[in-house]
């Protein structure tokens, strides 16, 4: 089976993959700290901060990472823009890593004394600010209506506690976890000297809250919903929601949707959902419970999904097929981690080596005609990674002000499976590597990452998959009162040996083209999509609403006829523009209102599409391993 994997490889992979080792593992020689292109202006009771990089100095057989690539940098241009973007950059630059505006240099190692927790309310408090205010009535009446997050929630979050001393690593990991929590809006955490005692500091954490209520209309099946929910109830990190949709003309019955669910509960980052679903052509229940490693110190991770849906018109572990008839189906899946720490802890930028194990039960029932081809059965998967990764704090990338925890570093996975069912009897290999960074000073932020792997039956490959992905981010661009960010998503995917019905598609749902809705019509094999944005923020808050507008052009290749090469097909085009409308304070989604224009389209549709939605913010791609054996293919 090894044997097949080789020559599959280098039959169908080895030119792509040697241009993916180029691009992808040479940078990843080193991560460092990255720094913000971004300052942010704090008034009143807070000092202002500045973040700088860290330039980590390696050497090569005795001499630095930096002399080396001087040395080479004027023989062309490629050379010179190699030493300019991942050399020069950062060493021009101080030495001192990411300082924390809270924590002066002679603070630390000194023990904490106490922790003072400060409720900053969700509307017109801010924890930058903890002067400003605003009395409207409107404002009174929404910070009232609410339980605050309790602070032994927030003690549990944290990675630091009354006795231990201080250090940067626990402050930013700290503030991280506090972010990422979907009922939290910011944290910051702010060191204070003793006064009397010199070796103990007091500890200021400045947590605010979002508003917890939210209530929203939209379409559910494309039938009209309505959705109610609580996104902390009691204050104590737990979320409730009900989804009610109307009956259909087919249907004349009224669907509903129950979600519970909590995080970080108990305090040992465990996030758990139960959802129960009886909507026309989606009637399941399931129940979900995961432990990720939040952080490098993390020593064991998991999770646990049951699942059974008696009609689904989806299934997770093979995204790149469309149904006709609805699903039913039974998953189980479980899976486990275990994380070594390579260096020191407590310091910025942290090595990790995980082993990770998964098993996937999969049962099919009622089997059609067009789905009486997909594989079920067990599925057993291990894997090994090597990742090294740090966070910076940025702003007005994916949020619309908010601080956010950028991820840099890179990760290396290798995962094993086998595969039994009455059947078949297969193996399975698979590689994937990310890597990202800032490229500093102010050249923005580059992400690429490169996946491949296949089963093979028999010694023959099927299913096999190759993704070789990328993402620039440009630094954020001052234009009067308003800033500018723009960007740009490359993606190639190719398939061999698929199964029947097997496809890539270009419409939004799977990595295409904005608004672009015809999966059912438009398909292929292979494809490469280039996607651009660019988004403007406006300084005008009304309320709290913050305001951005934006435009984007995308365009496509897809494979549709295997005779031709994917260079030869006739390209698909999205462009056009919107505005999106958030609430940092609130947990609703971002309004969004878009106008697409596709010039070519299937004959008989539209060629624009005016939509308005609710959509999630994007969330950064992290440098951590979850389960092995995660479908790529789509």
């Amino acid at each position: 089976m090894l044997q097949a994997f080789c020559k599959f490889l280098l039959g169908q992979f080895v030119c792509k993959l040697l241009i993916l080792c180029i691009i992808i593992l040479a940078p990843s020689l080193y991560a460092e700290a990255q720094e913000t292109d971004t300052t942010t202006i704090i008034r009143n009771d807070t000092t202002i901060q500045f973040l700088n990089p860290k330039a980590i100095e390696k050497t090569l057989e005795g001499r630095k990472l930096e002399e080396i690539l001087e040395e080479y940098s004027d023989r062309n241009i490629f050379s010179k823009k190699l030493h300019e973007w991942l050399v020069k950059s950062s060493f021009e630059k101080s030495a001192e890593i990411n300082e924390n505006s809270g924590l002066p240099k002679e603070l630390i190692g000194k023990k904490i004394r106490s922790i003072d927790i400060r409720h900053i309310q969700p509307f017109g408090g801010s924890v930058y600010d903890t002067t400003a205010t605003n009395n409207s009535w409107l404002t009174r009446v929404g910070n009232k209506f609410r339980f605050e997050t309790a602070s032994s929630v927030i003690l549990k979050t944290i990675t630091i506690q009354e006795g231990s001393t201080i250090n940067r690593a626990d402050i930013n990991d700290s503030e991280r976890l506090l972010r990422s929590l979907s009922f939290i809006n910011e944290a910051r955490i702010v060191v204070w000297p003793h006064p009397t005692i010199e070796d103990e500091v007091n500890i200021s954490l400045y947590v605010q809250d979002r508003y917890p209520h939210a209530i929203s209309f939209g379409f559910t099946n494309e039938k009209p919903s309505i959705s109610l929910m609580n996104k902390n109830l009691l204050g104590r990190g737990i979320s409730l929601a009900h989804t009610l949709v109307a009956p259909s003309f087919r249907i004349g019955e009224w669907g509903f949707r129950e979600t519970l669910g909590a995080e970080n509960f108990l305090g040992e980052f465990i996030n758990f959902e139960i959802d129960y679903s009886q909507i026309d052509n989606l009637k399941l229940i399931s129940g979900k419970v995961q432990r990720e490693f939040v952080l490098p110190e993390t020593k064991y991770a998991g999770g646990m999904t049951i699942n059974r849906s008696f009609e689904n018109p989806t299934l997770r572990d093979y995204p790149s097929i469309e149904w006709a008839p609805p699903l039913d189906f039974s998953r189980q899946n479980f899976w486990a981690g275990r994380s070594f720490l390579l260096n020191e802890d407590k310091t910025p930028v942290r090595s990790n080596f995980y082993i990770t194990a998964r098993l996937l039960d999969l049962r099919l029932f009622n089997q059609t005609e067009q789905t009486h081809f997909l594989p079920d059965g067990r599925f057993y998967y291990g894997g090994i990674a090597l990742s090294k990764r740090g966070y910076y704090q940025n702003n007005l990338i994916y949020s619309f002000g908010r601080t956010e925890d950028v991820p840099f570093g890179y990760l290396s996975y290798l995962a094993y499976g086998y595969h039994s069912s009455q059947k078949l009897k297969r193996h399975f290999i698979s590689y994937h590597h990310s890597w990202g960074r800032a490229l500093i000073p102010s050249k923005g932020y580059l992400y690429l990452s490169g996946d491949i792997g296949s089963f093979f039956n028999s010694g023959k490959p099927e299913q096999s998959f190759m993704k070789l992905s990328g993402e620039y981010i440009s630094p954020l661009i001052e234009l009067r009162n308003s800033k500018l960010r723009n960007f740009f998503e490359l993606e190639y995917v190719k398939g061999f040996n698929r199964l029947p019905d097997e496809y890539l598609y270009i419409d939004e749902d799977v990595n295409g083209l904005h608004r672009f809705d015809y999966k059912s019509k438009i398909r292929g094999s292979e494809k490469i999509v280039l996607k651009t944005e660019q988004v403007f923020f406006t300084p005008h808050e009304p309320l709290g609403f913050k305001f951005t507008f934006f435009t984007f052009f995308d365009t496509a290749l897809l494979r549709e006829n295997p005779r031709h090469s994917i260079f030869e097909q006739t390209p698909y085009f999205s462009f056009g523009g919107g505005l999106r409308i958030r609430n940092d304070n609130l947990v609703f989604n971002t309004l969004q209102i878009r106008l697409a224009i596709m010039p070519r389209v299937p004959s008989g549709e539209l060629p624009l599409s005016l939509r308005t939605t609710g959509e999630s913010i994007k969330d950064f791609r992290d440098f951590v391993p979850s389960q092995p054996g995660n479908p790529v293919f789509y």
